[in-house]
């Protein structure tokens, strides 16, 4: 459906009229009784003698009650809504008893203007009895100015509201792959640690033989290094005196071969071809 700008200004206009009457209904209503009070504790003079102050009194106590009805039923769901309860099961008492009493006086005053009867005539065809519905019209007062009250009480969770923010509850931890890697690496180093900070065993105490195996195996140390030793420096020499029987059967094949020939043919260092060559060479000159 279209909506027109012109509908929603008059149905902002008459929420806003419903809200400031059942704004003013307390003061109306709080009127009403003072009035009353006033009336009974001065034998009448205030409204029974007064009709002025009667019809005054009539209209306020009309706008205040019959007034409301729609405020209280908008609040009524509007507290549902805010999950405040106990608010939205006094408005919809409210509400119902509002609604009954309208419809009953409603129903007395199209008697009477249909039927063309007096008042107490209309008042017969009511099924419930007058008495009744006066009752019914002053609790409803009462529990209008409740009402009034209870809109400037907090909800206990809105008081509640301050502590539960400064205090934020925990958050559920959830294992992830990469909590439970970062984990796994926290305890390896903690082992690895301990590991680490744990003292070693002392050497247990050894028997004489065996003091005396380690003496020996102490002592013949430096001799098993000398025996290495000249092993080392006789396979040297060996390696040196099969250089040069090489190096001489060469040149007996090769006479005029240079030491890079000898060097790469017998695959040795150029320093050792040389040398051997020239104590070749040297030792048939002098023959």
């Amino acid at each position: 459906m279209k909506q027109f700008t012109s509908i929603e200004k008059i149905d902002t206009a008459i929420l806003y009229a419903l809200e400031l009457t059942s704004s003013l209904s307390v003061l109306l209503l709080a009127f009403g009784l003072i009035a009353s009070m006033a009336n009974v504790l001065t034998e009448g003079s205030v409204l029974t003698d007064d009709l002025f102050m009667q019809r005054v009194w009539a209209w306020t106590q009309c706008i205040a009650i019959d007034a409301s009805v729609a405020g209280t039923i908008i609040r009524t769901f509007r507290y549902h809504n805010q999950g405040e309860r106990i608010k939205c099961i006094l408005h919809a008492c409210l509400s119902v008893l509002l609604l009954f009493t309208a419809a009953i006086v409603s129903n007395i005053e199209s008697v009477q203007q249909t039927l063309n009867l007096t008042l107490d005539a209309a008042y017969a065809h009511v099924f419930i009895p007058v008495e009744a519905l006066i009752w019914v019209r002053s609790l409803v007062i009462v529990l209008l100015i409740v009402a009034h009250a209870l809109r400037h009480v907090p909800q206990v969770s809105e008081r509640a509201a301050p502590t539960t923010a400064s205090t934020p509850l925990p958050m559920p931890l959830v294992p992830t792959p990469e909590l439970v890697d970062a984990l796994r690496v926290a305890l390896t180093q903690v082992t690895v640690t301990e590991e680490a900070q744990t003292p070693q065993a002392l050497p247990e105490p050894q028997d004489e033989q065996t003091a005396n195996k380690s003496e020996q195996g102490t002592n013949t140390a430096p001799e098993a290094s000398a025996n290495c030793d000249k092993v080392k420096e006789t396979n040297e020499g060996e390696q040196e005196t099969n250089n040069g029987e090489r190096v001489r059967t060469y040149l007996t094949t090769h006479p005029v071969a240079t030491v890079r020939e000898i060097a790469d043919a017998l695959t040795i260092s150029t320093s050792t071809a040389n040398k051997w060559r020239k104590r070749i060479v040297g030792s048939r000159t002098e023959r």
